[in-house]
């Protein structure tokens, strides 16, 4: 985790804030969780570059709390790229 925070702020991230959140239930213990970000970054050519983007994170309740044991999420660094972030 450590290391991609290092990453985020290297490249100019800023904030990083949830916009949204949807829980479906797949069974008792198992949920897909869709979560819309926010992210604005300070480039080196443009100031408060916004990306909207999201993550669908696969969930399982163990012993009583909610664990991320796997996500599905597009194509970030072209992305990135694309605002000319990288």
């Amino acid at each position: 985790m450590e290391k991609g925070y290092a990453r985020y702020r290297a490249i100019g991230t800023r904030e990083l804030k949830i916009r949204k959140t949807t829980v479906t239930p797949i069974d008792a213990l198992h949920f897909l969780v869709q979560v819309d970000w926010r992210s604005v970054f300070d480039a080196e050519e443009q100031p408060n570059v916004t990306i909207d983007f999201e993550v669908h994170y696969l969930v399982q309740l163990r012993d009583g709390e909610p664990k991320i044991f796997g996500w599905i999420s597009g194509d970030e660094e072209a992305v990135l790229k694309e605002h000319g972030i990288d």
